[in-house]
């Protein structure tokens, strides 16, 4: 986490949810709760995570979470416009062809 940490602020959109500040040990709990069910009946969850400005491996532990429940709904769980953070995190996990990640803007 940052010497000046941002909050970790979640809402819904009309098709999932917009993450932003930072996602860390001490604010998973929240981006799990707003995943825990999933949003929406049916089809895809749209997670922007454009304004996230660190995460570290507790946040891509449910984002991983979230899409094998996704995937065992039918449906699917995909990340769009990822900060270079969320990116880094993703790639260097080894995880770019596991999880679906979009550039959508």
């Amino acid at each position: 986490m940052s010497d000046t940490a941002l909050p970790l602020r979640i809402s819904r959109s009309s098709d999932g949810l917009v993450v932003c500040g930072e996602v860390d040990s001490s604010s998973v709990a929240t981006l799990s709760s707003f995943l825990a069910p999933l949003p929406g009946e049916s089809g895809e969850v749209v997670v922007d995570m454009s304004d996230v400005a660190f995460m570290d491996s507790s946040g891509l532990r449910v984002l991983i979470d979230a899409h094998r429940r996704a995937e065992q709904s039918h449906r699917r769980l995909v990340i769009i416009n990822p900060s270079w953070i969320v990116t880094r995190l993703i790639d260097i996990s080894g995880l770019r062809d596991v999880l679906h990640v979009s550039e959508r803007r």
